[in-house]
């Protein structure tokens, strides 16, 4: 027999399936209306999540002036201090996604990060800063693995791309909220005197810290109290080596867990390869992005809180534009027969974003914000598609993992390295502040053309894995309902 873990062309497919065990072969249904609540929920977890992250870099100059540090310094706050966590933490706490509530999990890292998020608040130095932003990160790092995890198990497959482009909604509205309420904060309380406490002060971005971290702890009471936990669709046969949830939870069976993972990984590397290679390069992007409140401060003397109004009504408009636009070609091309939808979508958003690599060269504020504005409507077309891809070609048994080992590219690279470039670009090569926009211009002008390269040669494997995985399922007689 064919070895099904193998990537297999449909010629090549077994004619006899494997046994099919009773409890796989057709998963509880849930309803749409708890399928949909459990979607606003996950919005909801996701914008609170965005907003602790988005948040930071509009109160940069004002922490960056009280601690007196470097931009390399700053640079650390801004990424390194919560990817750290989150990569300590995400890796582990992905092994129990895939096999305890998911909701729990969630919850349970929404009070952790907005304890972190209100400890923000308090921080007198750049050290307890930076292990406030630590234990933010280690909270938000079930976020992803858990929330899409549960998504691919409450939504059929031709209704995941609608599904998750509604869940980064939140992803584009944390931001969006951030930039804003930032912007109307700053104007209130950003020149307040400092607050005087038993061991040093409070300045007004303490009290922003503060305000945007408390919501965490209503919306993971709201989840633990009413959300249901969806059962996992599972696709008899996609995997051979099956996942003993009776295991218990020592070294060797977590190292276990995680061989299952990257051994499929690792036999399936056609489809999984350009798919994290795009992830790899393109979240590059993010230290662009992490950046511009900066870059439009210093070259066009813009302050952070006008940005901040100006981008957040852009993003809000724009970003779920983009969505829109995505999710109505996604659906078209499936209509059409296309299985390569997702991939089809990705590359048009990835194209599109090459405009936004000139955006720092800009000789005016408007035009920079312009083109950054159809970077917005790119991002929205590409982010949900892009975790679409993802989700569709990876078991259920090994989504938390797998979708962990994802998210653990995108903050080492995205929040915690790329940061890291600029700063050291524009301190070490450039040599001047003022020229923190050619920084910003280099990344931009190695990452997106690279990973629109990768998303081009993810597509023929992607649609070979779809049409195995939809044998699978017909010759079981399970097709997802």
């Amino acid at each position: 027999m064919a070895n099904m873990d193998a990537a297999v062309p449909l010629t090549d497919v077994p004619t006899e399936p494997r046994a099919v065990p009773p409890s796989a072969a057709k998963p509880d249904t849930i309803n749409a209306r708890s399928a949909n609540y459990g979607l606003f929920l996950l919005i909801l977890t996701s914008a609170c999540a965005q907003l602790d992250v988005a948040i930071v870099p509009y109160l940069a100059p004002y922490i960056q002036r009280d601690f007196g540090i470097t931009d390399t310094s700053l640079s650390l706050l801004i990424g390194v201090s919560f990817a750290l966590f989150y990569t300590m933490v995400g890796i582990p706490v992905a092994r129990f996604v895939d096999r305890y509530s998911r909701k729990r999990i969630l919850a349970l890292g929404m009070i952790t990060w907005t304890v972190g998020a209100v400890l923000c608040g308090f921080a007198q130095n750049f050290f307890q800063l930076f292990v406030a932003r630590f234990i933010v990160g280690g909270g938000e790092s079930v976020s992803g693995p858990t929330a899409y995890s549960i998504l691919a198990d409450l939504f059929r497959r031709e209704r995941l791309p609608r599904a998750i482009a509604l869940y980064h909604i939140g992803q584009v509205s944390g931001p969006a909220l951030a930039m804003l309420l930032s912007g109307f904060l700053m104007a209130l309380v950003i020149g307040m005197d400092p607050i005087p406490l038993p061991y040093g002060h409070m300045a007004g971005w303490h009290v922003i810290f503060i305000i945007t971290g408390l919501p965490g702890f209503f919306i993971a009471t709201l989840m633990l109290i009413t959300m249901r936990e969806p059962a996992r669709r599972i696709i008899p046969n996609q995997i051979e080596t099956p996942i003993d949830r009776k295991a218990g939870n020592g070294p060797l069976v977590w190292l276990s867990d995680y061989a299952v993972a990257l051994r499929y990984m690792a036999r399936h590397r056609q489809v999984f390869a350009p798919i994290f290679l795009t992830l790899l390069v393109g979240a590059l992007n993010f230290g662009a992005t992490s950046w511009m409140p900066i870059f439009y401060a210093r070259t066009y003397g813009w302050a952070p809180a006008k940005l901040a109004i100006y981008q957040s009504v852009l993003s809000l408009c724009l970003v779920p534009l983009g969505m829109v636009i995505g999710v109505l070609l996604a659906e078209r091309f499936t209509r059409r027969g296309r299985e390569d939808s997702p991939v089809l979508v990705l590359a048009i958003g990835k194209a599109l974003s090459l405009f936004t690599i000139f955006a720092a060269l800009m000789p005016s504020p408007w035009l920079a914000l312009a083109l950054n504005g159809v970077g917005l409507v790119a991002l929205g077309m590409s982010g949900p598609i892009q975790n679409v891809q993802m989700q569709t070609v990876t078991p259920a048994e090994l989504r938390g993992k797998i979708t962990a080992l994802y998210l653990f590219l995108l903050n080492v690279v995205g929040i915690a390295l790329s940061p890291i470039i600029v700063a050291l670009l524009t301190d070490h090569v450039f040599r001047d502040p003022m020229m923190v926009r050619w920084s910003i211009f280099c990344l931009l002008a190695f990452s997106s053309p690279v990973s629109f390269y990768f998303v081009l040669r993810s597509r023929k494997p992607f649609l070979a894995e779809v049409q195995r995985l939809k044998w699978l399922e017909t010759a079981a007689g399970t097709a997802s309902s």
